[in-house]
């Protein structure tokens, strides 16, 4: 499955598309769940999308595909700013 490097914005996102986690690096306050075939693998599906860790954010957690909880906090990025005075 060949997927480009991009990095993605909020637009672009759809569930099942093929993504590597670091493409989704410049995506904030967005809760977001990739499911691999295999431990191997470093490209997935994005399975989950949302504002809210709700019912289906947590069945993804019982299941048994590997897969990669994704959450960039943007206040906490912010907060590892640093100023020269």
């Amino acid at each position: 499955m060949a997927v480009s490097e991009k990095k993605y914005s909020l637009n672009d996102l759809h569930i099942s598309m093929a993504v590597r986690a670091e493409q989704l690096s410049e995506i904030y306050n967005k809760y977001m769940i990739v499911a691999f075939d295999s431990t191997e693998s470093r490209t997935g599906k994005l399975v989950f999308c949302g504002d809210v860790q709700d019912q289906e954010y947590d069945s993804w957690f019982m299941q048994p595909k590997p897969i990669t909880p994704i959450y960039h906090d943007k206040d906490e990025l912010e907060d590892m700013a640093v100023y020269d005075e």
